[in-house]
């Protein structure tokens, strides 16, 4: 490929945070919202989940246009309209009217990610790309850890709609690093494809369709426990919004540490491998969880359980990605678009689960947990077998 200039990682990875971190800041502020706004704890979630079909929908539709337009003047403008959503937000007279500028939050988050994603690509191949999506990830994953702490310091202080206002003032930050330090990745003439063939093409690679499958059900993994954990810990266990925060932050450590491994067991082992033993770490801790509930060990069964389900998931999302973007070179926008679709649609669609049956136990989390974590597994299952297949004399 044509060598290009790379983005600094730290510029890309604070782009890539903002949607975890638009995700994350506001969490201990779901009891405070739910009870100033009157609204139930499913309509508390759909907050959570409108953030998510707006990730979905920017994914669909900014990668493939910077295909065609390049990807600064994309970056910029989604950039912009997250500032600008999250505002939004924090002046929401209903809980309806917060569902929706979330989902145009999410919108402007997504171009940011997706746009990452696709710049990654552009810079990047082979095994590199899982080693500088795990360097992006760390960033990603780092910026968040402590906005659950900063949210639940900032709570009683602002407020959840100063939440929003401190969101807002982090965007308006990256947006001008943004302006300032990222060169452009890919011209417009690289991308001669119309929409049409561009999208057949990503859809034609069976690489692509088993690598979106498992980042699907990663990413359904972590925001189905992200979503459930104010509830589960709070009104189930018991645990104040400061203490929340601390398990939260620790669970999140864990998903740093598996990025991470990742990355190191990248460099020795085949990446589908990899990925397929921490998804069946994640299986394993996701089905002890009510055996050990069963078993009356409390939060002393749950913590660990959680903690290494979140790691294993962080372990998948690096080469899950590589594993989908592998042979996308030609048409990487419209690749991380589709990749980033179903990655949020799942999400957005699972993650509400715990909350419409009712989390009043572990139980309903860890069967949400449980089903994604063995659609990853058989999704690698299915890879490897494959790869197998096509290897073979």
């Amino acid at each position: 490929m044509a060598t290009r200039t790379r983005p600094p990682v730290v510029v890309l990875g604070l782009l890539a945070a903002l949607g975890p971190l638009s995700i994350d800041l506001y969490l201990p502020a779901f009891p405070q919202l739910r009870d100033e706004l009157g609204a139930s704890d499913s309509m508390v979630q759909l907050t959570l989940a409108g953030m998510t079909v707006g990730l979905a929908l920017g994914e669909l539709t900014v990668g493939t246009w910077s295909d065609r337009v390049g990807r600064r003047r994309p970056l910029l403008l989604a950039t912009a309209v997250h500032v600008l959503a999250t505002l939004a937000c924090a002046f929401a007279p209903t809980v309806e009217v917060l569902a929706a500028s979330r989902v145009v939050q999410g919108v402007g988050a997504a171009g940011s990610a997706v746009l990452v994603l696709a710049m990654v690509r552009d810079t990047t191949e082979g095994r590199g790309l899982v080693v500088l999506v795990s360097r992006v990830t760390l960033v990603t994953t780092t910026v968040p850890l402590l906005a659950p702490v900063a949210g639940a310091a900032l709570l009683p202080h602002v407020g959840w709609r100063g939440i929003f206002v401190v969101l807002a003032a982090a965007s308006l930050l990256v947006l001008v690093a943004t302006a300032a330090l990222t060169p452009e990745t890919r011209p417009p003439s690289d991308a001669p494809l119309e929409l049409r063939e561009r999208v057949q093409a990503v859809l034609r690679d069976p690489g692509f369709r088993r690598g979106a499958l498992v980042l699907s059900m990663t990413y359904a993994s972590v925001y189905a426990y992200v979503a459930a954990s104010p509830l589960l810990l709070q009104d189930v266990y018991g645990l104040e919004p400061g203490s929340y925060a601390i398990v939260f932050l620790i669970n999140s450590l864990g998903l740093v540490a598996g990025v991470q491994l990742s990355a190191v067991l990248a460099r020795r082992a085949a990446t589908t491998r990899v990925v397929a033993g921490f998804a069946s770490v994640a299986v394993l801790s996701a089905a002890a969880i009510v055996p050990l509930q069963s078993a009356g060990t409390g939060l002393a069964g749950l913590l660990p359980c959680l903690w290494l389900f979140v790691a294993a998931c962080g372990g998948c999302f690096a080469g899950a990605t590589a594993i989908a973007l592998d042979h996308q070179g030609g048409q990487p926008g419209t690749a991380t678009s589709l990749l980033g679709f179903s990655s949020f649609a799942a999400a957005g669609v699972i993650s509400p689960i715990a909350g419409f049956v009712g989390v009043t136990s572990a139980a309903p989390v860890a069967a949400v947990l449980l089903g994604t974590s063995l659609t990853m597994l058989l999704g690698m299952a299915w890879t490897i077998a494959r790869q197998r297949r096509d290897t073979a004399p």
